[in-house]
């Protein structure tokens, strides 16, 4: 699949193949995850893990560093499968790449409510 038809399950097997080189069970050992339930997230027939912790846990695995995009990629891409995130919000990170970026920025800010009220009137104001 291409880059922007990727799901975290075809994308996770990529990177485990053709990336660590590692095989499923291996890995399934390494997360701490039974294979079975690894086979079925990369088949997409059961959700991604959606726990921070978690996704840290595979992305070492796979010698992923924090700040790769490739890591960011595996948290975006769990996000993205049944979300409680509204599925308006979901429709528009997947249609604005760039939308992942600003919350990121937004949260290492650590905006405030008012702040973030600020940059919502900048917005519409300007764009």
């Amino acid at each position: 699949m291409g880059e922007g038809t990727d799901t975290f399950g075809v994308y996770l097997k990529k990177l485990r193949i053709e990336e660590a080189r590692i095989g499923l069970r291996a890995f399934a050992d390494l997360i701490e995850m039974a294979p079975s339930n690894l086979s079925n997230i990369e088949r997409g027939r059961i959700p991604p893990p959606t726990k921070t912790d978690k996704l840290n846990q595979i992305s070492d695995a796979l010698g992923l560093p924090e700040q790769d995009e490739r890591r960011t990629k595996l948290f975006d891409l769990a996000a993205q499968f049944g979300s409680r995130v509204p599925a308006d919000i979901v429709q528009t990170i997947r249609e604005n790449p760039g939308v992942p970026i600003l919350v990121r920025t937004i949260a290492n800010k650590q905006l405030d409510e008012e702040k973030l009220r600020e940059l919502n009137e900048y917005i519409q104001q300007f764009y």
